[in-house]
């Protein structure tokens, strides 16, 4: 059982950071005009993550922040299904481990 989980949890990771690139998050995030999400799993938990790539304007108006990290752009959002969201934001909480 232990080694399905942790093929599934690589799927997940796989998805994650092929719907990263394929919906443009990198031509920002790795560019510069967006922060660098190496440690973003430090600072929010996953379903903060989620919410936020779900609909980045809903975390701004609850934080009372647009953008989150001053220097960047604010976030758009994306057209990524709820899989696709989930594997996203695992994909960033493994970053930097």
């Amino acid at each position: 059982m232990v080694g399905a989980w942790a093929i599934y949890q690589q799927h997940q990771l796989d998805r994650g950071q092929r719907a990263f690139k394929r919906l443009g998050c990198a031509n920002c995030h790795f560019a510069g005009g967006g922060p660098n999400l190496t440690y973003v799993a430090d600072k929010y938990d996953a379903e903060t993550m989620v919410r936020f790539i779900q609909d980045p304007e809903a975390i701004y108006k609850e934080r009372g922040k647009k953008p989150l990290n001053s220097g960047y752009v604010a976030m758009h959002k994306i057209p990524a299904d709820p899989g696709d969201v989930r594997a996203i934001a695992a994909f960033l909480r493994n970053m930097g481990h």
